[in-house]
């Protein structure tokens, strides 16, 4: 039996149902317990926010979300959003979901809780956004309803199709300015307590713990800090699969894409130490899980 066969064993998975040969093939898989000891996490909580219906906790888990091949996050500063989050008419969020992103492959849209300039009136009644573009760690700050479509086709174009360094890309299109992510892990969180009060509660609790540890390993990062090389984490709007909460969207610029589900506290040190840190999954959490080309800036 070789490793893969034995750990699948050793977490109870048999057969067809075993997904740990398919995820070793995208990533390496880790060797580490998903989860940690109790004693293990820096802040209490309440275990009952966490407590999942018996048929969900038995659910299989692996490709219950579907890859995609980019993803692009608008920054809010809020942490909860109406039921659509971009259903909002006459606002950049509507214009950014109306685009056509089918000829640059497979998008998924979320809003997020990170920052917006909140002196100027454009982003505060949202008619101006700042788009996150991931895997590729690119910002693009100042997309407005007016230049939404030529800012989105000139930067997938680039990043999709290309693939360039990012000394290649233009600076700026149409007002909007490009620039590179200088953080080197995303940990997203959804939130969207409107959707699913389950959201709502754990992911507050998720995001102490992590940020707690993070700063135990001098990776934490807020968005105000310029220090390179560190770790944020932010909350999402609605992902799917709210019975499988807390779920976990990870992006490293190494390229490693994981999306783990039915997460509590007790999972954020191994996630942190071998998903963040050293680029491997665990099987046992995982809905997906993608390997992107490394982000060189």
């Amino acid at each position: 039996m070789n490793f893969v066969q034995r750990l699948g064993s050793k977490l109870g998975l048999a057969g067809d149902e075993d997904p740990t040969k398919e995820i070793s093939q995208i990533l390496p898989v880790s060797e580490e317990p998903a989860s940690c000891d109790p004693s293990q996490c820096i802040n209490t909580y309440n275990t009952s926010c966490f407590k999942l219906k018996s048929q969900d906790i038995t659910a299989p888990l692996w490709e219950s979300a579907k890859p995609f091949d980019f993803h692009i996050l608008v920054s809010t500063g809020d942490h909860d959003w109406p039921h659509d989050a971009f259903d909002q008419p006459k606002t950049v969020l509507q214009s950014i979901s109306r685009f056509d992103y089918s000829k640059y492959g497979t998008a998924k849209l979320n809003v997020t809780s990170l920052p917006i300039p909140l002196t100027d009136s454009e982003y505060t009644k949202s008619q101006k956004a700042d788009i996150l573009i991931m895997p590729y760690f690119v910002w693009v700050r100042g997309v407005t309803r007016t230049n939404c479509n030529e800012v989105l086709n000139t930067v997938l174009e680039s990043l999709v199709a290309e693939q360039p360094k990012f000394s290649d890309l233009p600076p700026e299109i149409d007002g909007a300015k490009l620039e590179k992510d200088i953080f080197r892990s995303y940990i997203f969180l959804c939130s969207h307590r409107t959707r699913d009060k389950r959201c709502g509660k754990t992911a507050p609790i998720m995001k102490k713990e992590f940020e707690a540890q993070l700063r135990d390993l001098g990776y934490y990062r807020d968005f105000g800090d310029s220090r390179p090389s560190g770790v944020c984490v932010a909350y999402v709007n609605h992902v799917g699969g709210h019975k499988f909460a807390a779920n976990v969207l990870i992006y490293n610029k190494g390229g490693e894409f994981a999306w783990f589900a039915r997460c509590s506290p007790l999972n954020v040190e191994p996630i942190l130490h071998e998903t963040v840190l050293q680029g491997k999954v665990f099987p046992e959490i995982s809905r997906t899980v993608k390997k992107y080309n490394a982000v060189s800036w």
